[in-house]
């Protein structure tokens, strides 16, 4: 069947004949019949938000562990404190004595030159 089959053959099909009075109602009877027909009641599956809930809790504990366990900022704070005289005088070199960057067989790394 073809578009042009199909428009024709709905075209022959006679409309019911309804009242003034019906389409006047008929959105009201809508509403109504919309407020009571009865939803379809779908029941929630209970394990998947508590077992969310405890996996969150659960991270935040091990979260907790870690920071109290193994201190993280402190453990840099010290690291840096330990090593402040050796920083300073590599900021002092580099701040003096950056001449050019080189490739070393180790890697990418900084000649420093003694300024005069």
């Amino acid at each position: 069947m073809n578009d042009f089959e199909l428009e024709a053959s709905l075209k022959s099909v006679q409309l019911p004949e309804r009242s003034e009075e019906y389409w006047n109602d008929f959105p009201s009877r809508v509403r109504v019949q919309l407020r009571h027909s009865p939803g379809e009641f779908k029941p929630r599956s209970v394990w998947r938000p508590r077992f969310q809930w405890a996996g969150a809790f659960a991270l935040a504990l091990a979260l907790m562990y870690v920071g109290e366990r193994f201190h993280p900022l402190e453990t840099a704070s010290k690291a840096i404190t330990k090593h402040e005289h050796n920083l300073r005088l590599q900021v002092a070199q580099l701040e003096s004595g950056l001449r050019i960057l080189m490739f070393n067989p180790h890697g990418m790394g900084y000649l420093l030159a003694e300024a005069n």
